[in-house]
């Protein structure tokens, strides 16, 4: 069975638009996934990509795009819960007119056999979709192809897992020349671009699924592919920040030291983000100054709490001594700190549990804690845990937001986990020093950065989130913030 009696021509590939209701939702950023499957497909059919999210689309804009271009394939990515209603409402929008609609990304690869119930949708592609979607645009039969589930007549069909690509190295460039002429992406409108040098994590944190996506694997790009790929960036725009999207950037740190090595040996000068893990920052403080001197300015940490018990909970392998170490060796190297932190970790937490991580922060200086609810995300160790021990879950995808609590706790009702979230961001933005953190930001970024006319609106997108902590309840609760010694 072939998904359709002609030749496929035209390809129209979709990043949803949604909100998280986080502080990262100003940001815009390029769809790499898709740029990585239409790169895989050029030589096949004509391809464009509809960054919904950086444009800011309603449902109508994205149909009005759509039906100039006349796809004969509609492939839609929701690598984000929240963003399930909205990917839905554009495949059956879609369908209406005539076109086949394909999902994939992370929420689909585990939520599959309920997805396909939709009419609408005709193929899931689970897990990685570079060679399957490629498969399904070639129109080889259904059957043959691994790693997809369909429907024939009105029955549902899961293929055998496709196995994941063993040399990363092989995937062509990503098609960056399919971005929309007129989007902006930045962070805190300063100019980025993204690459992803591996893919997967060898840890086993109980809320996230990235390792259940990748089957458990940590795969890598070789340090020559990752230097080919910045020089393409670095050669569009000196001085831009670049995200690299791995989920463990560090995890595999002799590779990151030799990155770093031929980064300052190229001279290539771009400034950059990633994301790692406390243990690794404390084991290797030296790689880590030379992160530094090759040009990274900002780590996004997993801290998620400072409680030993909850941190044990979620697996994440890591003492509370451990954190205040690696903090230290990141504020020496004037390395800036996104903090991600959890309310609701464990299922016992308490109030005073909350209201002591809010004074960790502040003695701690973390110059950007990112809070979130614990969320039961599809696929999870932790949303199985809460189905074994029957608690009460949200089936509304839209609430998947991590602001919103979807489950209660044992001492905590929804509503007030909820309250205690306001409560951690009024007291991580509002009533604390921003002295240090400027200073490491003017260091790291120099005056080209105050001086940048973009910054008004970096203001805007900052107090209108400040707005809405203003806006959360209970946001202004007094708690004591007594002195804290560390042993």
């Amino acid at each position: 069975m072939k998904l359709i009696d002609k030749k496929i021509q035209r390809v129209a590939l979709i990043n949803p638009n949604f909100i998280t209701k986080s502080i990262t939702d100003k940001f815009a950023l390029p769809a790499l996934g898709l740029e990585y499957i239409a790169a895989k497909i050029l030589d096949l059919a004509n391809v464009k990509i509809i960054n919904g999210k950086v444009r800011n689309l309603s449902i109508s804009q994205i149909m009005r795009e759509l039906i100039d271009f006349k796809p004969d394939v509609v492939g839609i990515s929701c690598c984000y819960t929240i963003g399930i209603s909205f990917a839905l409402k554009i495949a059956k929008e879609s369908k209406k007119q005539g076109y086949l609609t394909v999902l994939g990304g992370w929420h689909p690869s585990f939520d599959y056999s309920e997805i396909l119930k939709y009419p609408f949708v005709d193929i899931i592609v689970r897990g990685e979709g570079e060679i399957t979607f490629r498969e399904i645009i070639e129109n080889k039969d259904l059957e043959n192809i691994k790693g997809i589930s369909y429907k024939r007549n009105g029955t549902l069909f899961n293929n055998p897992d496709r196995s994941l690509i063993k040399d990363l190295d092989e995937l062509p460039f990503p098609a960056r020349s399919l971005r929309h002429k007129k989007s902006y992406f930045q962070a805190f409108q300063m100019p980025i671009d993204v690459i992803e040098t591996s893919r997967g994590c060898p840890h086993r944190c109980i809320f996230c699924n990235i390792h259940l996506f990748y089957r458990g694997t940590y795969r890598t790009k070789s340090p020559e592919r990752v230097i080919k790929e910045l020089k393409i960036i670095s050669y569009q725009n000196q001085h831009k920040n670049v995200f690299i999207v791995d989920d463990n950037f560090t995890a595999n740190i002799k590779r990151v030291e030799k990155i770093c090595d031929r980064i300052i040996e190229e001279g290539i000068q771009l400034d950059f983000i990633c994301q790692s893990r406390i243990d690794v920052i404390k084991k290797n403080p030296q790689v880590i100054k030379k992160m530094a001197k090759a040009g990274f300015w900002l780590f996004f940490l997993g801290i998620e709490s400072f409680n030993q018990k909850a941190l044990n909970n979620i697996q994440k392998k890591v003492q509370f001594k451990d954190i205040l170490e690696a903090i230290e060796i990141l504020h020496d190297n004037d390395i800036l700190i996104i903090g991600s932190l959890l309310v609701g970790s464990k299922l016992d937490e308490k109030e005073e549990d909350i209201n002591q991580m809010i004074k960790i922060v502040k003695k701690l200086r973390i110059d950007f804690p990112l809070y979130s609810i614990m969320t039961p995300l599809p696929g999870t160790q932790f949303r199985q845990h809460l189905i074994e021990k029957n608690c009460e879950i949200s089936q509304n995808w839209s609430e998947y937001n991590f602001t919103t609590a979807v489950n209660p706790l044992n001492n905590l009702s929804k509503e007030k986990v909820e309250q205690l979230l306001s409560k951690a961001y009024y007291y991580g933005y509002f009533d604390r020093g921003w002295r240090d953190t400027m200073l490491r930001i003017y260091k790291r970024k120099g005056i080209r950065l105050f001086l940048n006319p973009r910054n008004l609106h970096a203001m805007r997108d900052i107090m209108s989130f400040f707005r809405d902590i203003r806006r959360m309840k209970h946001n202004k609760d007094s708690i004591s913030i007594q002195p804290i010694r560390f042993n």
